[in-house]
Formats: C-alpha cells, sequence, structure tokens
C-alpha cells in the first residue's frame, strides 16, 4: 500500500496524467462498398437529442459505382433490446427485489422507477436530473429506490449506506458511489455504460445520437483538470471508437446539393439516407430536408 502511495505521489509531481479519450472524426476517403447494416449507423451517427420514434419509416438508397441503384425499406432501427438483454434484465430484478427484504423494520424501501421510455430519459437530463443521454434504466437494467421510516421519505443517512453496501454485496452497483452526481437511490447492473457496451455491442447503436454531445460534457471537464469526474463518459468514448474506428461515416462540412440527385424525394413522416459510392457522397435526411455531406471513414484525432 505504501508503495502504491508513493508511485501515486510520484505520478503527480511529474505531472503524470491518465490518457485522455481522443475525438473521432471523420477521415474524407473512397468508399468502394456500403453494406445495409451501415445505413442505420450513418443515420444515427448524426447528433441529436431529438427523438424520432413518430417516423413510420426508413428507407434507404444505394447508387453503386456502376451507377445502378437499389433501395431498402425498414419500419424501425431499433433492435429487440429487451429480448436481446431477456436473461440480464431477469437476474437483475432477481437482485433488486432481494433488496426489498434486505432492507429491515423501521426503515421500508419501494422502487419509484425501473423500466423508462427514451423521452422520459431525456426530459430528466434536460432539467438537469440526470446526466446521461442514454441510461440504464432505458434497458431494464437499472432501479431507483425510495426509503421510508414511520411514512417519512428519507433524503439521506446512514441507511443508504447499508443500502449501497447490500446491493454491492449482492452484484448490484450503486448510485453513491458515482462522482460527481451520487444517486444514493439508484442501483445498476453495470459498473458503467462501457462495461455495457463490452458485452453487448449492438447496444452502441443507441449512444450514437448523442456522441458529439458526451464528447462536449467529457473535455469541458478534462481540459480544466477535472477528468476524474468524467471516467465513466471517457471510458463510454473510448469503447464507442474502438467499435466504429476505421468504419463509414458521412462526414462533418456539408456540400452543395449534387445534380444527380435532384430526383430525390423526401417525406417528413419516413427519413431517406442516400449513399452514392459513384459520386462519393451521403445525404441524411432532417425532417423536412436534409444534407448532403462527402464519404469518409472515422479515425481517432
Amino acid at each position: 500500500m505504501m508503495l502504491i502511495g508513493l508511485l501515486q505521489l510520484l505520478f503527480f509531481f511529474l505531472g503524470f496524467e491518465e490518457p485522455k479519450a481522443k475525438p473521432r472524426i471523420c477521415e474524407p476517403v473512397k468508399l468502394e462498398t456500403l453494406d445495409w447494416d451501415e445505413f442505420k449507423w450513418l443515420y444515427k451517427q448524426q447528433d441529436s437529442t431529438v427523438l424520432q420514434d413518430s417516423i413510420i419509416s426508413y428507407t434507404f438508397i444505394r447508387v453503386n459505382a456502376d451507377g445502378t441503384q437499389e433501395t431498402k425499406n425498414f419500419s424501425e432501427l431499433h433492435q429487440p433490446w429487451l429480448t436481446l438483454l431477456a436473461a440480464e434484465i431477469d437476474s437483475f430484478q432477481v437482485k433488486r427485489d432481494s433488496l426489498l427484504t434486505l432492507i429491515k423494520s423501521p426503515y421500508k424501501l419501494k422502487y419509484t422507477s425501473n423500466l423508462r421510455d427514451k423521452e422520459e430519459q431525456l426530459a430528466l437530463q434536460k432539467k438537469g436530473y440526470s446526466k446521461a443521454f442514454v441510461s440504464f434504466h432505458n434497458f431494464g437494467l437499472a432501479a431507483d429506490g425510495s426509503i421510508t421510516r414511520s411514512g417519512k421519505l428519507l433524503r439521506r443517512g446512514e441507511i443508504f449506506n447499508q443500502y449501497g453496501a447490500k446491493a454491492k454485496k449482492i452484484g448490484l452497483y450503486w448510485g453513491g458511489d458515482f462522482v460527481g452526481f451520487p444517486d444514493p437511490g439508484h442501483v445498476q447492473a453495470f459498473y458503467n455504460s462501457a462495461k455495457l457496451l463490452q458485452k453487448y455491442p449492438e447496444l452502441a447503436l443507441e449512444y450514437e445520437p448523442f456522441k458529439v454531445a458526451y464528447e462536449r460534457n467529457y473535455f469541458k471537464k478534462a481540459d480544466i483538470g477535472q477528468g476524474d469526474q468524467v471516467k465513466d463518459t471517457r471510458d463510454l468514448l473510448n469503447e464507442m471508437n474502438a467499435l466504429r474506428e476505421n468504419k463509414p461515416c458521412a462526414c462533418s462540412q456539408a456540400i452543395p446539393f449534387p445534380s444527380s440527385a435532384a430526383d430525390l424525394q423526401i417525406n417528413p413522416n419516413s427519413m431517406t439516407v442516400l449513399a452514392n459510392l459513384k459520386e462519393q457522397y451521403i445525404f441524411i435526411q432532417r425532417g423536412s430536408y436534409g444534407y448532403f455531406y462527402p464519404m469518409g471513414r472515422w479515425k481517432l484525432n
């Protein structure tokens, strides 16, 4: 232990710091192919906190290098996460419910929030009640507990430390340990989002719309020496970068309307993504309009 402490002091005085997350940039390159699965990533990666759940369909159009055109339509872009995570959800619920019996009289524990939809999560984030754009609640892997004594709701106290200790003893993670935004009533199934994506990389699709926002929040803290407060965000960004590095992307600088897209028709009730491999541009619809971008691949800056 003494050696570890000495090393920490040495790192401090020598100015060593933990490595930061690297920003991910779209480097313009020629794409020879683009599979249909990549279309949903291209659409999702346009940073936005605007929900698109009212959209009735998605149209993906690919113009091949020889000029031939193919179209596919999809009714939704979300994987059946509840099916994918069924075993994890069942395991979490058993552990969560066992906590109800571990908090003894005169205290009483009940859960006020379990599964939460995206609209609810973003509303809480916007009001400052949550730091996350995507929460474990969205996947059915978190719960918020309230503790009362003689009918009086408690906000703090040793009982919450006991609650956290009991939660961790049965394999859950406690929100009271969160750095920068402790949440003593919260328990969840995974240590952080990065650990979730390591086990279920498909879930990264849900985080992609908020990638730029996560980077903005992270670097705002890291650049003023408060990176220790956003380590979970750093881990999440690193995992997202690892999953998408060198994968196709729509570069950030929009280009003028190409003449070859003159016949493109869009509907505000559906979303269209057009990838032209012949002329190397991508169109991504945004509501009743859209933008054209150069093609590229993700690189770490």
